[in-house]
């Protein structure tokens, strides 16, 4: 590849991209309207993309029953936090740099919903006893507090494109498991990779 195939300026990036039509910029919104709530409470899952103090970033699903997510108006919203891996990239991230973004997604849906924003992290008893309990009735820990600074809803042509949706695409049965990579890293053997396995499949059953 050749320096000159790399794009670096916006004017070469608009020469090929072309410009928007007036009518898309009008979606983009400071505040949710009545369709952007909707679909957050219609919403079972959305992917927080955060960064650290020096940029690099990370991007990771956060997931419960629909309307999981709590609309408190219409530019703050509650996540709670569920269990996870306990790397808590997000977290970290967010402690160092609260710059956000969040895309929620319904599934069967074609259109994606968008939020840019900031975070912080609350471990106010008061609100994550009030923004809900989880699908196993247990009550979250600490939540993300989102203040939303642009929103809007986002085309499905992607989704079209890939089929996400379609029946046929539907890739049924088959897992990822984390034992091969895991125990290869760690030094180990396939007694190993099977352990780590069944560890990750109770922690499915049990810490949800």
């Amino acid at each position: 590849m050749s320096e000159n195939d790399i794009i670096t300026e916006n004017s070469e990036l608009r020469e090929l991209l072309g410009d928007a039509h007036p009518l898309v910029t009008k979606k983009v919104l400071n505040a949710l309207d009545e369709e952007g709530e909707r679909f957050i409470r219609m919403s079972p899952i959305a992917f927080l993309s955060t960064s650290d103090k020096d940029g690099f970033p990370d991007v990771s699903p956060r997931g419960d029953h629909p309307g999981f997510v709590t609309i408190e108006n219409s530019q703050t919203l509650y996540i709670p936090e569920r269990p996870g891996n306990k790397l808590a990239f997000s977290l970290q991230n967010i402690l160092v740099n609260p710059n956000i973004a969040l895309l929620f997604i319904i599934p069967g849906v074609l259109e994606s919903y968008r939020v840019h924003g900031t975070a912080r992290i609350t471990t106010d008893p008061e609100l994550l006893a009030r923004i809900g309990e989880d699908t196993r009735g247990k009550t979250a820990a600490l939540a993300l507090e989102v203040k939303i600074r642009q929103c809007f809803l986002h085309c499905g042509k992607a989704l079209i494109r890939s089929e996400l949706w379609s029946p046929e695409s539907q890739q049924t049965g088959v897992k990822f498991r984390f034992g091969a990579t895991t125990a290869k890293q760690a030094g180990g053997d396939k007694e190993m990779e099977s352990m780590i396995n069944e560890i990750v499949d109770e922690d499915y059953r049990e810490n949800l």
